[in-house]
């Protein structure tokens, strides 16, 4: 089997694979095999796109629970109010720019 090499778009540097082996539950296996069916992407594209979904999917709810906890903080509400005030002449200075 020969491997295939991706070409990188013009001003992107080439992305590195590893060749990693990992076991999925059946029903997780067949529906990968389903929906990747005739697809040029492949399985390893699929799978890729899948976890970085779901790791940026933890990342925003991760930065969500720090907002939250900051929301309590009487300090961060302070000085987070303190730049509303700050520019609030701005926003209604764009807000009545003709656009």
């Amino acid at each position: 089997m020969v491997k295939r090499q991706a070409v990188p778009k013009p001003g992107t540097a080439p992305r590195r694979y590893r060749k990693v082996t990992y076991s999925l539950p059946e029903s997780v296996a067949s529906e990968l095999d389903h929906r990747s069916a005739g697809s040029e992407l492949g399985k390893s594209r699929l799978v890729a796109e899948a976890l970085a979904f779901y790791f940026s999917a933890q990342d925003r709810r991760a930065v969500a629970a720090i907002y939250r906890e900051a929301a309590t903080d009487p300090k961060f509400r302070s000085d987070n109010e303190a730049v509303l005030r700050d520019f609030a002449s701005l926003d209604h200075e764009t807000a009545e720019a003709p656009g």
